[in-house]
C-alpha cells in the first residue's frame, strides 16, 4: 500500500487558512481537491514531503480539475436558455 503524506496548506501570505487544517491523502491531487471547496482564496502555499523525503513547497492556483466540463455546462444552460426564447 502506498504512503500516506500530510499535506499543509496556506494562503499566498503564508497564514494558516481557518478551517483547514493538515490533511492527510495519498497524493497532492486528492488532497488539494479535498480542501478548495473549503478555501476561498484563489492562491495557496501547499507543504509536503515526496515519497523519497525531499520536501516540497508549491504555489498553486486553485481550483484544480476539469475545467472542460464547465464549459460543457455552460454550453447546455446556454442553449436551453435559447430554447426557452424561442417558445
Amino acid at each position: 500500500m502506498g504512503k500516506m503524506r500530510e499535506f499543509k496548506f496556506t494562503n499566498e501570505k503564508d497564514e494558516s487558512i481557518e478551517g483547514v487544517e493538515t490533511v492527510t491523502e495519498m497524493s497532492f491531487k486528492k488532497a488539494v481537491k479535498s480542501v478548495q471547496n473549503k478555501i476561498k482564496d484563489k492562491w495557496v502555499i501547499i507543504e509536503y514531503l515526496t515519497k523519497k523525503g525531499k520536501e516540497i513547497r508549491r504555489f498553486v492556483k486553485l481550483p484544480i480539475g476539469r475545467k472542460y466540463r464547465q464549459a460543457i455546462l455552460q454550453e447546455k444552460r446556454r442553449e436551453a436558455l435559447k430554447a426557452a426564447k424561442a417558445r
